[in-house]
């Protein structure tokens, strides 16, 4: 089967949406499985957890899988798509002319401002006060490993539109 560049962000997005789905809710468990309830709201709720965790994950994972992408991209493992001309490719080409951890910061400030508002809204919308520690690691364990897997899209994406508009030079 031949590697394409869709089937390679699909496996990657799958892979890291997993892989972050899985640690972070045994991480959340260990830290909160002695304490009844966590509340959404609150310097220990899950709202400033999220945010936190949104911005920390992708900071990380961006360092992590751009770099990896880029060489794969430069060896020929990966081949690069057309980007059209437009809104998306604009965002693109101004985050691929970014050094990696300015990168990796503003990914991380956009999941947090594109993830946490409608989960605090549904929050809000099903009548949500506070969640028991293992309701907490099964919503955090689900929501980082979808947050997880939409930004890797998009990580892949910055690299895959550098490579084939030659905008980022050697920064990412």
């Amino acid at each position: 089967m031949p590697h394409t560049f869709a089937s390679h962000v699909r496996r990657e997005a799958l892979t890291n949406g997993i892989t972050n789905a899985v640690f972070n809710g045994l991480i959340a468990w260990w830290l909160v499985r002695h304490r009844d309830s966590i509340p959404v709201w609150g310097g220990e709720g899950l709202a400033v957890d999220f945010i936190a965790t949104a911005i920390i994950l992708v900071f990380i994972v961006s360092l992590i899988v751009m770099p990896m992408t880029r060489r794969k991209v430069a060896s020929g493992v990966l081949p690069t798509t057309v980007w059209q001309a437009g809104t998306t490719r604009s965002v693109l080409e101004f985050m691929a002319r970014r050094h990696l951890a300015v990168c990796a910061l503003l990914l991380g400030l956009l999941s947090a401002v594109l993830f946490v508002p409608p989960t605090l809204l549904l929050t809000e919308a099903l009548s949500i006060s506070a969640l028991s520690a293992e309701q907490f690691a099964m919503v955090k364990a689900l929501w980082a490993g979808v947050v997880a897997a939409v930004m890797v899209v998009a990580m892949i994406s910055i690299v895959a539109v550098a490579k084939s508009n030659e905008v980022a030079g050697d920064q990412l």
